[in-house]
């Protein structure tokens, strides 16, 4: 089964439509079965169309392309907040799989549609191989004094069964080694794209500066509770950029 996570920057980028387009030929050429999203865009002022999917939602619009090329995936979305001050930013899920029990939750002190420091996460079942995965689509935010991104993992790991197999990705905003990251590892959490293997450990995953981080990093994960093997990983979107992060690709045994 192949995993992907990818912050898609809204709609800051370039050339959108050919990178939504880039997006779904990779998608289709390394046969990827579960997608996770953030910083999924709409234009605020647009209508909702259905489950708070507006007509140029930049995850369904990848959804749709795909459709076109007569491939079927399931879509869950949800709106967090206010981005740039004129578009709803969110997190998705993409799965080849039907999803069930769709869920999202506020992992933010503050729920505000209009603070960008507003987290939301969202969550799904699928069945692979005769396994139920429980998946969700993370973006913490950072300590400021007030969230904590401690608690927020904390609120996160409440919505979940310890008891299944648990997989997590998105952007973390933490670098690998860190206390922060450490703390999440330290909940009985596994790096999957790290794996022990010490030369992944601080792979770039976040190309430009961060509101807290002035180099490219390693920002993005793909974790779970429960060791998995790892059969091939990559990063993508490395020659031909769609967002100011890359793609983290893993290939793992269900």
């Amino acid at each position: 089964m192949k995993i992907l996570t990818l912050n898609l920057h809204c709609f800051v980028e370039k050339n959108i439509k050919e990178n939504q387009k880039q997006i779904v030929e990779t998608i289709i050429n390394e046969d990827i079965d579960i997608i996770f999203f953030q910083e999924v865009a709409q234009s605020e002022e647009l209508e909702i169309i259905f489950n708070d999917i507006k007509k140029d939602n930049y995850g369904y619009i990848i959804k749709s392309l795909l459709e076109e090329k007569g491939y079927h995936y399931y879509y869950h979305y949800k709106i967090g907040n206010l981005s740039f001050n004129k578009y709803d930013e969110g997190l998705a899920i993409l799965s080849k799989t039907k999803m069930f029990h769709m869920e999202h939750h506020f992992i933010s002190k503050k729920v505000d549609y209009n603070s960008w420091t507003t987290r939301v996460i969202v969550s799904a079942k699928t069945i692979v191989n005769n396994r139920t995965l429980s998946l969700t689509s993370t973006h913490f935010g950072w300590s400021d004094g007030f969230e904590v991104f401690e608690d927020q993992v904390d609120s996160l790991l409440d919505n979940l069964n310890p008891k299944e197999l648990n997989i997590i990705a998105g952007d973390f905003n933490v670098l690998a080694g860190s206390d922060e990251y450490d703390y999440f590892i330290n909940q009985g959490y596994i790096d999957l794209f790290y794996n022990n293997e010490k030369k992944y450990f601080n792979t770039p995953t976040h190309y430009d500066d961060t509101d807290t981080i002035t180099v490219s990093s390693r920002i993005d994960y793909i974790m779970c509770n429960q060791k998995l093997e790892v059969t091939n990983r990559k990063i993508l979107f490395k020659d031909k950029k769609v967002s100011d992060h890359y793609g983290v690709l893993l290939e793992i045994a269900i």
